[in-house]
């Protein structure tokens, strides 16, 4: 159907843009229309007649077709204010011809419309020129008495330049007109002095009038200083208006505060953490912070620092579903992998460690999402990546965005306001720069009764009403879900996006990797601690008798930096085994494996600073016995060269060797236990020689060497 005000565009072939029509009246017959082309605004024609036959024919020929338009919007609904402004020349001009554009069809015949205007031109006075363009707009916006209003939004040639002839805006001392060489020179200073240098506008157009626009130069203190002559240079305000004009407000920002700032701080925020997220499961978030406390060690003495507080959270649900402490700084092994895996273990467990009994339903997440998203940081590693064997994809967020993870952002917020009112009295670091003479609160608390802390703080938040923003969905509102973490991760649950894997899967998943070599000795670790591995799987299947496991002289094993007493090794079936320190390290069990890297570390210098050692011990021993080697050598040629009787055999000598030496040993021992007898004979031999000599070792050595040489005379006797 056709009706008044529809538009229709024509076209002259298929897919060709025409023209565009607008239906200013229809004849009671439904014969005759009365058109105008509203194509060109420009250029507006008066209404004329055609058939409605022939109007009907194109549409049903696709050589026309109605369409929902409407030009110039901004004419035919105006603001308040632009109506209210211009009220009174839209009274005027419509009062005009307010009387003849109600006699229809006689407006649209050009010789009954001439006889219209006539009438309007004797009474007013105004010329029909006027009088035309007032019918053209009327009909041309249809109808509409808006359509009279001066359309003034248009004006000025946005998006072209103008060049001026001689300065625009007020005059003043500086009367430069600015050319293209003045813009390139503006470019430059702004790319040089406020984008790289981070000036000032006033401080970047300084620079530019000293580099680009002195009028001469001087000396001072042997220094050449450019002389600025303001008449002649660009003036500050011009330099800002053409700054203002050709950088947006984000490129503005972005020179001042630098690109990363900007993006960060000065951004629309129109998106939702929750969007595309399909339910519990499908999206955690991890990071980590420092915690707004300090604790003692065990013995409740020594102060420690702060501790490292690791968290995962599911963006759907808002549910905290892991966490870790650590007194190390955020890193991979002693944060992130230890609240992944508290992500994925059973609550009740790991809470029994800390004496909080639990129920299965106050904590229920044992489980793995689908993505992960965390920051550049200890996720920045290859030791992540085998999460995605177990399907779970990792995204890391650009450097300094963490807005791009709001929900966990946000929770840390939370989570360190009730530390601080919690622990207040306690060890809270209430704020980072302390005034003069201030004092911090002592610490009290162990990192034991830290764990017990976040432990019931989880379980408390995950029971609390969700922020005020949170959006609540039409199918949350028809099933009434309970507007609580725990609430909301029940209901999503049916979605089927959680998912379990064996625990001895995870750890080797989230530990890192080494390569063992197989050996009789056991799994031999390629690293600093040559530390051995075995298990009764392996004793069995004789692995470390052929030097192989399942043909391999080499395998990929998973280990526990912070315990070396195990490693875990995975089959060709897929079959995971833990192996076990051999016996011969069984010292080293229950160490990390700093520990006992420093401990064959320590061995190999002690190795190292000893060799020269062993090398002067060797040539000492050598030169020492040489001596005695040599003098029984030229003893033994003696007794070869003499006439004297054939030895005894090696029998009977040995059994007088033995019987001198018995004799020899009782001796020496009767000397050690009762050495005043002999001293005494020396004694009493010195008096008598006049003098006094205490005894020394050649007197036993002379006795030794009689006694032995009365014991070679009874064998060649």
């Amino acid at each position: 159907m056709i009706f008044v005000n529809s538009v229709i565009q024509l076209f002259d072939g298929i897919g060709e843009n025409n023209k565009f029509i607008r239906v200013c009246w229809i004849s009671p017959n439904a014969e005759d229309l009365a058109v105008i082309n509203i194509t060109n605004s420009k250029k507006m024609p008066f209404p004329h007649f055609i058939k409605m036959e022939d109007l009907l024919n194109d549409l049903e020929e696709s050589r026309a077709v109605r369409i929902d338009y409407e030009q110039d919007l901004h004419i035919i609904n105006p603001s308040d204010e632009y109506l209210e402004k211009y009220a009174m020349k839209l009274k005027r001009k419509w009062d005009l011809i307010k009387e003849i554009v109600t006699i229809e069809p006689d407006i649209y015949i050009p010789t009954e419309r001439m006889k219209l205007l006539r009438s309007v031109n004797d009474k007013t006075g105004i010329g029909y020129n006027v009088l035309y363009d007032l019918l053209k707009r009327y009909c041309f916006y249809g109808k509409c008495i808006n359509g009279l209003l001066p359309n003034y939004f248009d004006s000025g040639a946005e998006g072209k330049g103008r060049k001026y002839t001689k300065k625009p805006g007020r005059k003043g001392e500086n009367i430069k007109v600015l050319d293209e060489s003045d813009f390139e020179n503006f470019k430059s200073a702004v790319e040089k002095f406020r984008v790289i240098e981070k000036k000032s506008i006033l401080e970047t157009h300084q620079r530019m009038c000293e580099e680009y626009y002195p009028s001469s130069y001087y000396r001072d203190r042997g220094v050449l200083v450019p002389l600025v002559d303001e008449s002649k240079a660009p003036s500050a305000k011009q330099f800002r208006y053409w700054y203002n004009k050709n950088y947006s407000v984000r490129e503005r920002k972005g020179h001042s505060l630098g690109q990363r700032r900007t993006k960060k701080e000065f951004r629309a925020l129109l998106g939702s953490n929750s969007m595309y997220i399909e339910g519990p499961g499908y999206l955690y978030q991890i990071d980590s912070t420092p915690a707004d406390v300090t604790l003692l060690a065990l013995d409740h003495k020594t102060e420690i620092k702060r501790p490292t507080l690791f968290m995962v959270q599911d963006v759907f649900s808002r549910k905290i579903v892991g966490y870790h402490v650590s007194v190390h700084h955020a890193n991979w092994i002693d944060g992130a992998m230890m609240a992944l895996e508290n992500a994925a273990s059973n609550k009740v467990e790991f809470c029994e460690k800390y004496g909080v009994p639990i129920k299965p339903e106050e904590w229920d997440c044992h489980h793995l999402p689908r993505h992960i998203v965390a920051d550049r940081g200890e996720m920045k590693s290859k030791y992540p990546n085998g999460l995605v064997g177990i399907g779970v994809d990792i995204a890391n967020t650009p450097s300094y965005r963490p807005d791009l993870k709001a929900v966990i952002e946000q929770h840390f917020h939370i989570t360190n306001k009730t530390i601080k009112d919690f622990f207040r009295n306690h060890g809270a670091i209430l704020k980072d720069n302390r005034e003069r003479g201030e004092s911090a609160p002592a610490p009290t608390i162990t990192l034991d009764t830290f764990n017990i802390f976040m432990i019931e703080h989880i379980i408390a938040f995950n029971n609390m009403t969700l922020p005020r923003e949170f959006i609540v969905t039409p199918e949350m509102f028809n099933d009434h879900v309970e507007l609580t973490p725990n609430g909301l991760w029940e209901w999503g649950a049916n979605k089927n996006l959680l998912h379990e894997r064996p625990k001895n899967l995870i750890h080797y998943t989230l530990l890192p990797k080494l390569t063992a070599k197989v050996t009789r000795f056991g799994l031999e670790l390629k690293a600093n601690t040559k530390l051995c591995y075995a298990c009764r799987e392996g004793e069995e299947a004789e692995w470390f008798v052929s030097g192989s496991i399942e043909g391999m002289k080499e395998i990929e094993v998973s280990y526990d930096p912070r315990d070396c007493s195990a490693i875990l090794i995975r089959l060709k079936s897929g079959k995971l085994l833990h192996c076990f320190l051999t016996e011969k390290f069984n010292e080293y069990r229950g160490l990390n494996f700093e520990d006992a890297k420093a401990i064959f570390e320590f061995k190999k210098q002690q190795y190292a600073k000893q060799s020269n050692s062993d090398k002067n011990a060797k040539s000492k021993r050598r030169a020492l016995v040489e001596k005695h080697l040599r003098a029984d050598v030229e003893a033994k040629k003696a007794a070869k060269s003499s006439k004297e009787d054939k030895p005894l055999g090696k029998r009977e000598a040995t059994a007088k060797e033995a019987e001198f030496r018995d004799s020899v040993d009782a001796f020496t021992k009767h000397w050690q236990e009762q050495p005043h007898e002999f001293i005494q004979e020396e004694i009493e031999i010195a008096e008598d020689a006049g003098s006094f000599q205490l005894p020394t070792a050649n007197k036993l050595s002379d006795f030794l060497r009689s006694k032995h040489k009365e014991m070679k005379g009874g064998l060649h006797a």
